[in-house]
């Protein structure tokens, strides 16, 4: 009688097991684009000048995001640049729309006298949970361009 339990609940377990699996959206993956305008800049929590280079830290960036997210940007930028005008910059911030929050946005931006070019991942939050970006940012004549794939998991 117990061996007739067990294989019972074993049966019942599997069951469910392939009714949550069964009834999971399937997740898309399409191309992503857009462009960041910077709008306003505040001043930095603080900036130095050592024999590295210039170092700025808490930069207050915001401005808008157009093309396939379209909304505000709000982002905290930290920057080394060497004498040369080459270094890096580490941005962290959240992208809203109509003043909710959608994204939560990282970038990781190396720059050089050529320019700038990096990645980014943005994370779904709200309305957009279950939806992850990642991709490549360049310095474009508009703006800054983002190019990369749009992962949703949700319906």
């Amino acid at each position: 009688m117990k061996g007739k339990s067990i294989l019972l609940l074993v049966a019942i377990l599997l069951a469910l097991a392939c009714t949550s699996t069964a009834s999971a959206a399937p997740a898309s993956k399409v191309p992503f684009s857009a462009t960041i305008v910077v709008g306003t800049t505040g001043d930095p929590e603080r900036s130095w000048v050592d024999e590295e280079g210039m170092h700025i830290r808490g930069w207050v960036i915001s401005g808008l995001i157009s093309g396939d997210i379209n909304g505000e940007v709000a982002l905290i930028a930290n920057l080394n640049i060497d004498f040369s005008g080459s270094g890096g910059e580490q941005v962290k911030g959240v992208i809203t729309d109509g003043g909710l929050e959608i994204y939560r946005a990282s970038f990781d931006i190396t720059i050089s006298t050529g320019g700038m070019t990096g990645t980014f991942v943005f994370i779904g939050v709200g309305s957009c949970k279950g939806t992850h970006v990642t991709g490549t940012i360049t310095a474009g004549a508009g703006g800054a361009v983002l190019t990369g794939t749009k992962l949703t998991t949700h319906p």
